[in-house]
């Protein structure tokens, strides 16, 4: 995005951000949403493939719009506010937070972890959620009805422990506490502050290998933003691999499998 940004006119269906939305479960997450009818902004560090990401969701028919963001400097979290404001026309309907580092050498385990990693990690994948959701609050407040949805990992879960990527659990344990008391403090706002553990799915992160599948991953997200706040669920750490009835029940309501998107690059 280049210049001021310029107001779309109100979507069918709202306007929502991702973060990280240029590759992987973002980009998944907001064709499904796109082809719902939401106008989606992308929030990337690099413009290059943020304006990419934008025009493979423009020639599916979407709306969408990249937003210069780094969530780890708070003048980019200022400015990615104020193009938000204007493109949004002041209410924004959702925001999902799927930007995230994992950092494998620098944290894989006591004797190679540093301080310059755990604090790359707690910065990007709780620290930046946070402050960017605070930026954002009186756009979520102003939609009347608003979801927040945090990605977290089952590698927050305690049962899941290994001994290793320590620094990457404590910044994904931190993001899901997040999400628990953000919840209590914005419910009176009426707005919805969701995780989702998309389980391991093949991305830049989780790499090739990996068993489980970014489309269901994409779909539980999305789902989140569409359905979660209207069905009062909230607080919640929802997972992939068991989702909730509600979703069962309802399994198209945020659109066609995004199919056409490649998970891994």
């Amino acid at each position: 995005m280049t210049g001021r940004p310029t107001m779309h006119a109100t979507p069918a269906r709202g306007h929502v951000l991702v973060t990280g939305g240029n590759r992987g479960l973002g980009l998944a997450t907001a064709t499904l949403l796109a082809d719902d009818g939401w106008s989606v902004l992308l929030g990337c560090r690099d413009d290059r493939r943020g304006a990419a990401a934008v025009e493979t969701l423009r020639r599916r028919g979407g709306r969408a719009d990249h937003v210069p963001l780094d969530v780890t400097s708070p003048a980019s979290i200022a400015a990615a506010a104020e193009a938000v404001a204007v493109l949004t026309g002041g209410r924004l309907a959702g925001l999902v937070n799927n930007a995230g580092v994992f950092l494998d050498e620098r944290d894989a385990g006591l004797e190679s972890v540093t301080a310059e990693a755990v604090h790359e990690l707690l910065a990007v994948n709780a620290v930046g959620p946070l402050l960017l959701t605070r930026a954002l609050f009186p756009l979520l407040r102003a939609a009347t009805g608003a979801a927040v949805v945090n990605v977290s990992a089952d590698d927050a879960d305690p049962a899941t422990a290994d001994g290793e990527a320590t620094g990457y659990r404590m910044s994904k344990a931190a993001l899901n506490i997040m999400t628990v008391n953000l919840a209590v403090a914005l419910r009176a706002q009426d707005i919805a502050v969701n995780a989702v553990d998309p389980g391991w799915i093949p991305t830049d992160m989780g790499g090739p290998e990996a068993p489980d599948d970014v489309g269901a991953a994409a779909r539980l997200v999305a789902w989140a933003v569409t359905d979660a706040r209207a069905r009062g669920l909230t607080g919640q750490v929802l997972n992939v691999r068991s989702p909730p009835e509600a979703m069962r029940s309802d399994p198209v309501s945020v659109g066609p499998h995004p199919s056409a998107v490649p998970p891994y690059e």
